[in-house]
């Protein structure tokens, strides 16, 4: 089975948070998809996965790639966006810096295999960075959410639901 290349997932990662930032502009949709997006947290988690696996698709560029493959790393990748979306606000902007790394390392190692493939030293070198800031961003993401998550349970013990935990609700208690 063919593989989906992590630079691909970086850049599907990238395209996702950009897709949900670009939420401010939901209101040019019409006013049912609009209400039905907005109280229903369950079609907002299908949409990103629609988003997921397109921009998987779109940015393997000319390579055919199995349909199930870029659903498997599209749902690999949901996880992980599920997990990031669970941290308190300093593993967040640590994630996001070391992604934002990761994708400027992987535009340099793209740039030396076109331009300099001779350079294997250089070139192994951003591939070993690559690999470890990948496994880096995955353990601050387990360590951040599992952190968070012993938070949130701690204090909302009583009424707890992890499904509301993990997939969202309508109205955050801090934004009120």
């Amino acid at each position: 089975m063919e593989q989906i290349s992590s630079d691909s997932m970086l850049k599907g990662i990238f395209l996702l948070i950009l897709a949900v930032s670009g939420n401010f502009v939901a209101e040019t949709l019409g006013c049912k998809t609009r209400k039905f997006l907005t109280e229903n947290m369950f079609a907002k988690h299908a949409v990103i996965l629609l988003i997921l696996y397109f921009s998987i698709g779109f940015t393997n560029g000319d390579t055919p790639t199995h349909p199930f493959t870029n659903l498997k790393a599209a749902m690999y990748i949901y996880i992980l966006f599920i997990l990031f979306t669970k941290m308190n606000m300093m593993f967040t902007t640590i994630v996001f810096t070391l992604l934002t790394i990761a994708y400027i390392n992987y535009t340099f190692i793209n740039y030396y295999e076109a331009v300099t493939p001779k350079e294997t030293v250089k070139i192994e070198h951003h591939r070993n960075v690559q690999n470890l800031l990948y496994k880096i961003i995955i353990g601050m993401i387990l360590v951040g959410f599992v952190l968070y998550y012993r938070k949130q349970y701690a204090a909302y013990s009583k009424t707890w639901s992890t499904t509301n935990f993990l997939f969202g609700v309508n109205k955050c208690k801090s934004l009120e």
